[in-house]
């Protein structure tokens, strides 16, 4: 048997998988076979010209003889941006420098378990792995060991009959063919470019199975992890990320994703069974009255006119069953052109958990809608003679107040807010939002509002149509603009 364990010292493994362009996004994972013999000779030939093949070359055939098992550690997935000049001043063009996140006190391991070396060949081994300064691209720096007692592998070889039970997902891996030759493992990028390859020669494609959500972060198996009260979780919190992040007039288009994708997790993994609480609605299809199920409540931060994270925040609480179908969320689609939205987990729990870092999340006397508030009802006139208005655009902000028993502040004072102003001075109006659901009735006029109350109220304040799906969201004043 032979092991061998990678730590990434600046916890990213940066490798695009062979045959895709940079800007596709697509990262490597486990790291190739292909990828760790090349490394070797690499390391080889800059530091040690002096070790003679014979003692390189059989080490290399006893791993191209099998195809390995890893032990995956838990991960996630991100990139930076990069505009690299071209020949002509002033051009640039966008380079995406994707990569995997993962630990550096938790090695991926590598496992040949039917190869076997001599103790000169692991002597020789262990210098190459000794002077290995990365693996992957230049900015992987790593360590890499050999191990006698490695971890139970995850990612295997898929070969007949060895889909192992659980949630799986298959990927191409490049593989050595054996018997190996050097000279496959030293071409460069630029020759295969010439001879119009894309394969290198004396590779091939493995499929693996690796856990489905290896890439999805560590606390994903146990999304429960970072909260702290004893009490059922009620708020789960996400950031969002995306070659185009949605922009804030979009909440209402994000949310329903986001519901539809948490509803669709938990079908699956109950046998098509419906969440009251993550849908809204009874066992026979009715809507829940009271507002205890969940928000989906899209946020701006930083102010930049772009949703950059995802609060979902249910009174009721969520159950276990909940919190690993909103575990799932990674990736929303929207379909018809649009980019893909990432979603990254960042904690669960409750918010008071989140109130010193989060504005939704806060205790405060006055707050301001960052979406619009849409009514429910018409404006209606009564009376004889001179009309008097009944449900006009405040009363209706009122009554949704009275409403909520989890807003238990006296409220003061209902007004009327000016648009809602982002950086740069940038005005978004009521009108520019998207205010309807595919197939579901529109709601009525959208307006900004400001409440006051007696003694500080807590949030998430969220407030008339279409309020689970993050319309009508208030924010604690003072707000840039409000």
């Amino acid at each position: 048997m032979i092991a061998i364990a990678f730590s990434f010292a600046a916890n990213r493994f940066h490798a695009t998988q062979w045959g895709r362009h940079v800007n596709e996004g697509a990262v490597e994972w486990p790291p190739s076979p292909w990828r760790i013999l090349r490394a070797l000779v690499a390391a080889w030939q800059r530091t040690l010209p002096e070790m003679p093949p014979e003692r390189v070359v059989p080490v290399l055939e006893a791993l191209a003889q099998e195809s390995p098992r890893f032990h995956l550690p838990p991960a996630s997935t991100g990139h930076t941006r990069h505009y690299m000049p071209q020949r002509s001043e002033g051009d640039r063009t966008l380079i995406i420098d994707s990569f995997v996140s993962v630990s550096q006190e938790q090695p991926v391991v590598a496992l040949w378990p039917g190869a076997t070396l001599s103790r000169e060949q692991t002597e020789s081994l262990s210098q190459l792995l000794a002077n290995l300064a990365y693996l992957g691209r230049a900015e992987s720096w790593c360590t890499a060991t050999l191990v006698d007692a490695p971890p139970e592998p995850n990612c295997h070889p898929l070969v007949e009959a060895s889909v192992p039970a659980g949630d799986w997902e298959t990927t191409r891996v490049l593989v050595p063919e054996s018997p190996l030759r050097l000279k496959h493992l030293c071409v460069e990028t630029a020759e295969l470019r010439r001879s119009k390859r894309i394969d290198p020669p004396g590779a091939r494609w493995q499929q693996y199975v690796r856990p489905i959500d290896c890439l999805r972060g560590v606390d994903r198996e146990s999304p429960t992890g970072r909260h702290v009260s004893g009490t059922r979780p009620t708020v789960f919190r996400y950031a969002l990320a995306g070659t185009v992040v949605p922009l804030i007039t979009d909440t209402l288009r994000l949310a329903e994703l986001a519901r539809r994708a948490a509803m669709a997790h938990y079908g699956r993994a109950t046998g098509g069974e419906a969440s009251p609480i993550l849908s809204g609605k009874d066992a026979d299809g009715a809507p829940l009255a009271g507002h205890r199920h969940a928000f989906y409540l899209p946020t701006d931060e930083d102010e930049d006119g772009y949703l950059d994270h995802l609060n979902v925040w249910a009174p009721a609480g969520f159950g276990e069953a909940e919190l690993r179908a909103l575990a799932r969320v990674s990736t929303l689609n929207a379909g018809a052109g649009r980019a893909p939205v990432t979603l990254a987990f960042l904690g669960c729990g409750h918010p008071q958990d989140f109130e010193d870092s989060v504005p939704v999340f806060r205790k405060a006397l006055a707050w301001r809608t960052v979406t619009p508030f849409v009514m429910n009802r018409h404006v209606k006139l009564r009376g004889i003679g001179e009309k008097r208005v009944v449900d006009g655009p405040l009363d209706q902000v009122w009554r949704e107040i009275e409403r909520r028993p989890q807003i238990d502040s006296r409220l003061d004072r209902v007004e009327y807010a000016p648009p809602l102003t982002l950086r740069r001075w940038r005005k978004v109006y009521p009108l520019e939002f998207h205010r309807w659901r595919p197939g579901k009735p529109q709601g009525g006029s959208a307006f900004n509002a400001c409440i006051h109350f007696s003694e500080p109220a807590a949030g998430p304040i969220a407030l008339g149509f279409g309020c689970h799906y993050g319309l009508g969201l208030f924010m604690p004043l003072p707000l840039e603009g409000g």
